[in-house]
């Protein structure tokens, strides 16, 4: 857009040249084209340009919104926090690379003691059984 604009403001599609008490000064930081009717300013410093017309009898200038540096803005401030992100992740990863976790949970921890309780008891149980039958069976007939 900024090349289209220069094009316009150094000849390529103007109208006839700005009479000389018009044109300012090089110290002033920007120059006035002519461009179809009206005039475009530029910001020597900062390459803006603005679309300068007169509305009910004054003058006024309106900046030509540029979208590609919006959009370049916008890609650096999303790269900015991208490296941000990534170092914060690399951060934390670090940090828990050296801590484990615990294989069970709370919960888990819980069910397994109730199952091995469970399981206790069961084979209480079957060699109560077991010790049972041996007496019987070695006992009097």
């Amino acid at each position: 857009m900024r090349a289209i604009l220069a094009a316009l403001a150094f000849g390529t599609l103007l109208s006839a040249p700005l009479a000389s008490a018009q044109t300012p000064t090089a110290e002033e930081g920007y120059s006035l084209q002519p461009a179809v009717g009206d005039y475009l300013k530029i910001d020597r410093r900062t390459g803006d340009v603005f679309h300068c017309a007169a509305r009910d009898g004054a003058w006024s200038c309106q900046l030509i919104p540029e979208d590609r540096k919006a959009y370049e803005d916008r890609i650096g401030e999303l790269e900015a926090e991208n490296d941000r992100l990534n170092k914060r992740v690399a951060a934390l990863e670090a940090q828990n690379k050296n801590v484990r976790s615990p294989l069970l949970d709370k919960e888990d921890e819980r069910r397994l003691q109730e199952f091995l309780d469970l399981s206790d008891r069961m084979f209480r149980h079957f060699f109560d059984l077991v010790d049972r039958l041996r007496q019987r069976e070695e006992g009097p007939i």
